[in-house]
């Protein structure tokens, strides 16, 4: 049974047979979340979810980010998992579909430094759950996206059960019982998205996994074959068809997903995934000297899928910027680029953005985006007609910062010093970053704790 080989794989798997390839993704995924989670940190969400934390309580084992506290595993993957995916500018992933390193650094971080457990261990915990993730995500994860269900809240859920399982040293039949009791906890509904609730996803699948884990090595019990079952995780949760389940899981250990071509992605916008290829061709015609005042109409070109996920057609707030194509499209048109200052409630709401959304019409010519691939995020088309009656178009399938279209070392660091310097001194961003790309020989999480503590 499935369930049964992914926990023989987190129980069993050693950290010298993982790649170093695979080590080095989660690596970058880590250090990308940092950077994102002290950014986030300091958004309306972070000031409440830390004061959530604070009323909670809990003994002081982990650091919340950029926070300048201690509380609990728990409340700290809480408030850091949530935080890190504030902006929507966190990495992402086509396998499974969701954004991995918000639900698997939180829970790792919190419960590694809690535990003194050692860099390197640290980042194997991440990549098995990383690859728990993706195995549970591939036979359903096109019908469960599209029924409505958020991958990061929901997988999520799952791998960081199995991240903290790893980390507890728990046997296969307790990694049963934590998978059983995760897949009870998770949820997670994409009608959420554009609001505070969609980035609190990531903070509660951390914590599930936190929980699940601990509860699971104290005796708790559950389901032994949660995937799997009749009334298991894949037939409740969106899946419609027969599975067979013969093939899957059997390649964990084996081959590495994260470390592939539809593993981590780092965003260069902080938007929804799903209209990052749009912003890629708006920026191409913006680059071609394409002034917005000489634009009389657009065309976007989507698929059947993108009105489910990108429902803000008239956005009010910058969160609803974040999913919205319109407003996505207009401001790379307008300004070049796609920046963290763009999503401001007011700079969704400035009249340039307004006129051109107004000219805007969506016009369906793509298929449906087949996850799991390099293209899983959709193909888009963007085409300007201007006041002469001239057109311009472009048309991308794969965003930049996907495995086969990634950013380069210099875009990524800058991301990072960008994202960081908006709450800790140019000190603390020189030592944390310097501490995370050494966290292959880190003696414990706490080294790489402390410069981002806010302290």
């Amino acid at each position: 049974m499935v369930t049964q080989r992914i926990a023989e794989f987190v129980s069993q798997i050693r950290t010298e047979e993982i790649p170093q390839e695979a080590l080095d993704k989660a690596l970058l995924g880590m250090t990308d979340f940092v950077g994102v989670a002290v950014a986030g940190s300091r958004e309306e969400l972070g000031r409440i979810i830390r004061g959530y934390a604070e009323r909670m309580g809990g003994a002081a084992e982990a650091t919340i980010i950029a926070g300048n506290a201690e509380t609990s595993p728990e409340m700290a993957a809480l408030v850091n998992g949530t935080t890190g995916h504030a902006l929507d500018y966190d990495d992402m992933s086509v396998s499974p579909i969701a954004h991995p390193s918000v639900f698997l650094a939180p829970a790792v971080l919190a419960l590694g430094e809690g535990l003194g457990t050692a860099g390197r261990e640290a980042l194997a915990a991440y990549v098995v759950g990383y690859e728990v993730a993706s195995c549970v995500a591939e036979p359903m994860f096109q019908s469960h996206y599209v029924q409505g269900w958020h991958g990061t809240s929901t997988f999520g859920s799952l791998g960081a059960a199995a991240a903290a399982a790893r980390l507890l040293g728990l046997d296969p039949g307790q990694v049963r019982m934590a998978l059983g009791i995760a897949a009870s906890l998770a949820c997670g509904l994409r009608q959420n998205f554009g609001t505070m609730t969609k980035p609190l996803h990531a903070g509660r699948a951390a914590v599930n996994g936190i929980q699940a884990a601990f509860l699971a090595r104290a005796g708790f019990t559950a389901d032994a074959g949660i995937i799997e079952a009749p009334l298991g995780f894949a037939r409740v949760m969106g899946h419609t068809g027969e599975i067979d389940w013969s093939g899957v899981g059997r390649d964990l250990g084996k081959t590495y997903v994260i470390a592939g071509p539809v593993g981590i992605a780092i965003k260069p916008y902080p938007s929804c995934g799903f209209t990052h290829t749009a912003i890629d061709c708006a920026l191409t015609i913006a680059r071609e000297g394409i002034t917005a005042e000489r634009i009389a109409a657009i065309e976007l070109g989507t698929s059947p899928f993108d009105c489910q996920l990108l429902i803000h057609h008239r956005p009010q707030t910058g969160l609803e910027g974040k999913f919205s194509l319109e407003y996505c499209v207009a401001r790379a048109l307008l300004s070049g680029e796609v920046r963290l200052r763009h999503f401001t409630d007011e700079a969704v709401r400035e009249p340039a953005v307004r006129r051109l959304i107004e000219t805007m019409r969506w016009v369906e010519q793509f298929p449906l985006p087949v996850m799991g691939t390099p293209e899983g995020f959709g193909t888009k088309s963007v085409t300007v007609t201007l006041g002469t009656g001239e057109t311009r178009s472009a048309t991308a399938s794969v965003a930049r910062g996907m495995p086969t279209n990634p950013l380069s070392d210099e875009e990524f660091t800058a991301k990072y010093r960008d994202c960081a310097s908006r709450a800790l001194s140019p000190a603390a961003v020189d030592e944390s970053l310097a501490r995370l790309r050494a966290m292959h020989t880190a003696q414990s999480v706490a080294e790489i704790m402390h410069p981002i503590s806010g302290k």
